[in-house]
């Protein structure tokens, strides 16, 4: 217990000394200076009362030395700086600190004056180099505007200096503008213009022409061109439309659609910017030629077909929609084989001509299948063949035209004085008249195929057996029909003084061992 009161009492009797305090005072606290170069002096004082002893000195700017006190020094003192003069056109500012106490150094920016030569710069669509000029008494700095301009050296300065650049090759069509902007921290810099020219040999398609079918379809083209150039396509016709990929940036695709064709061959034409893409879409193709039979032209008899027999054959689409009759060769010795692009071929041989109809067309049988037993026969209109029937050969197939064309009824027969034969001008019994019939056969001498007769005519090669009313008639002609075809056979027959009398009788013309139908009358008093 006497330890601790000892302590005690020495505690409250040892002197007690006050600590001591600093207020240090900086004068000015902060600077505004121009952008010249600046030297100043900052005083350090203590009020009374204050002991601050020793200050220190620090700036963390580059731009600012302190040229007295710079390691401080006894209060009251001084503190004194330069300011460099500012290069940049913005204005900036720095602290010197002591001990404490913070000092603000603002300074304006530089009355920055700038300039380029030259201010611009065109280039082919090739890569090239290029640099222009600045002129400046302050900082600055260039960038270009776009990735196709880079700046390898020559990107900065604090005067005047080169600004070295590069241009990239234009990959596209259209040309292109850039620029190289140098900064100042001013609010219009100098800016250096760049244009560089495109070509059309940029842009290229995967073909320029096509053909298509009638039918509708999707086709494709592919477009190629550089990265970043743009490109966009149209059609010029309705039936032809862009479906996908009408425009697009770099290389890329686009769909077309056509539309069935009901008509005649059609064309129109995709644009890809300069470029044409035609398109030719086809006719749709003839409906099929069908042969359905071969029948004698007199009387439509379809059992078989003789040389030089006058036939119509009957079908579809055959040939045109409007009826083309006959017409004579070059030399009016004939006939043609071809008429309106429709031919009709026995063995693979084209047979004259007599006309031609969608419907039905007529020819003449070839002298050439004379011996043969059956002939091949098949249409053709246009490009397009039918099929092929197989028809039966004979020597003879004899068939009297008649008035109506119906095959049967008062046949195609003039009377003596050349007056047609009818009902109401009947022929006299034993006068001369002249029945018109085809499929007599061969001639003597030969007939050449789809030949005009002249004078003198070939004859029939066989001798008709002609019966009126079932009455024989004497035969006193039997050949071709000078100045028509030789296929139009004429035989002239006098008229059986015993037949009876009557506006109808039957008559039948027989040549070997076929003989007519009977079906084609005469009218006699």
């Amino acid at each position: 217990m006497r330890l601790f009161a000892a302590a005690a009492a020495l505690l409250f009797t040892a002197p007690l000394y006050a600590q001591s305090t600093c207020t240090l005072v900086v004068n000015p606290t902060s600077f505004a200076i121009s952008a010249s170069t600046y030297t100043g002096d900052i005083a350090v004082t203590q009020p009374a009362g204050s002991d601050c002893g020793n200050f220190s000195v620090t700036s963390q700017a580059n731009w600012i030395h302190i040229t007295a006190g710079q390691t401080g020094g006894t209060v009251p003192g001084k503190v004194s700086f330069t300011a460099d003069s500012n290069p940049s056109g913005q204005s900036r500012s720095a602290v010197i600190r002591i001990s404490t106490k913070d000092v603000t150094i603002n300074q304006d920016g530089a009355a920055c004056a700038f300039g380029i030569n030259p201010k611009s710069q065109s280039f082919p669509i090739g890569a090239g180099n290029g640099s222009f000029a600045v002129q400046a008494n302050c900082g600055w700095s260039a960038f270009g505007s776009a990735a196709w301009i880079a700046i390898p050296s020559g990107g900065s300065g604090s005067s005047d200096g080169t600004v070295n650049f590069t241009v990239a090759a234009n990959t596209c069509v259209d040309g292109r503008t850039g620029s190289i902007t140098v900064s100042t921290g001013q609010p219009t810099p100098p800016v250096f213009t760049i244009t560089q020219d495109g070509s059309q040999s940029n842009l290229s398609l995967s073909a320029t022409t096509a053909t298509a079918p009638a039918g509708a379809a999707d086709y494709r083209i592919t477009v190629t061109t550089g990265d970043t150039c743009g490109w966009s396509a149209y059609s010029d016709v309705s039936w032809m439309t862009i479906t996908n990929g009408a425009s697009g940036t770099g290389n890329g695709g686009l769909v077309y659609h056509l539309l069935e064709n009901k008509s005649t061959v059609r064309t129109g034409i995709i644009h890809v910017g300069a470029l044409t893409y035609t398109v030719t879409q086809q006719a749709p193709p003839p409906p099929p030629v069908v042969l359905s039979s071969v029948a004698n032209a007199a009387n439509y008899a379809t059992d078989a077909v003789s040389p030089g027999e006058i036939v119509t054959l009957f079908g579809s689409n055959l040939g045109p929609a409007s009826i083309v009759t006959l017409q004579l060769s070059s030399d009016g010795k004939g006939i043609t084989n071809n008429l309106a692009g429709t031919q009709v071929l026995f063995d693979g041989v084209a047979a004259p001509m007599v006309y031609s109809l969608a419907g039905q067309v007529s020819a003449v049988v070839p002298y050439g299948v004379a011996g043969k037993s059956s002939t091949k026969v098949q249409v053709q209109n246009q490009s397009a063949a039918s099929n092929t029937l197989t028809v039966n050969v004979q020597a003879a197939t004899p068939g009297i035209f008649t008035l109506d064309a119906s095959g049967s009824g008062p046949g195609a027969i003039l009377n003596q004085d050349n007056t047609v034969n009818t009902s109401s001008n009947p022929a006299a019994r034993g006068s001369i008249i002249a029945i018109y019939l085809t499929g007599g056969g061969v001639t003597t001498p030969a007939s050449v195929d789809g030949s005009v007769a002249a004078a003198p005519p070939a004859q029939l090669a066989q001798t008709p057996v002609v019966t009126i009313g079932g009455v024989n008639a004497v035969v006193k002609f039997a050949g071709a029909s000078p100045g028509s075809l030789t296929a139009l056979t004429q035989i002239n027959v006098e008229v059986p003084a015993g037949v009876s009398a009557s506006l109808a009788l039957p008559v039948v013309i027989k040549l070997g061992d076929f003989s007519s139908t009977g079906a084609a009358t005469v009218a006699v008093n």
